[in-house]
């Protein structure tokens, strides 16, 4: 296993994790155990070749996983955590059924964040 410091651009993480903070990645990724809920894990953006995101693991492979007006919801039943809420009314509801090899992941400060969302 390696370790990676990196240096946070972006506010998407805020308050968990401010930008220009500096985080320390372990490289082994999820060999030695499967992700979880509220995991922050380091992504390729999907819109942009070579440029890395991080985000927070929301929603599980085989789960029902909703955002509704800022809740979060697990197979209907609303995830009462500090990670799983936004208060910004704004949010648009979305919904995901992530199959075997899927996450659903969200940014803390949702209104900064590419994400699940888009």
């Amino acid at each position: 296993m390696s370790i990676q410091f990196i240096r946070v651009r972006g506010r998407s993480m805020e308050p968990a994790i401010s930008e220009r903070s500096w985080v320390i990645a372990f490289k082994a990724g999820f060999r030695r155990r499967d992700p979880a809920r509220f995991d922050v894990v380091r992504l390729e953006d999907p819109r942009s070749a070579g440029h890395w995101i991080m985000k927070r693991i929301v929603g599980l492979p085989g789960e029902e996983v909703a955002l509704r007006e800022g809740e979060l919801f697990i197979d209907s039943e609303p995830v009462t955590n500090s990670y799983a809420y936004c208060p910004d009314p704004q949010v648009d509801n979305h919904e995901w059924w992530p199959w075997d090899d899927e996450y659903v992941v969200l940014g803390d400060n949702r209104m900064a964040s590419t994400d699940s969302r888009k």
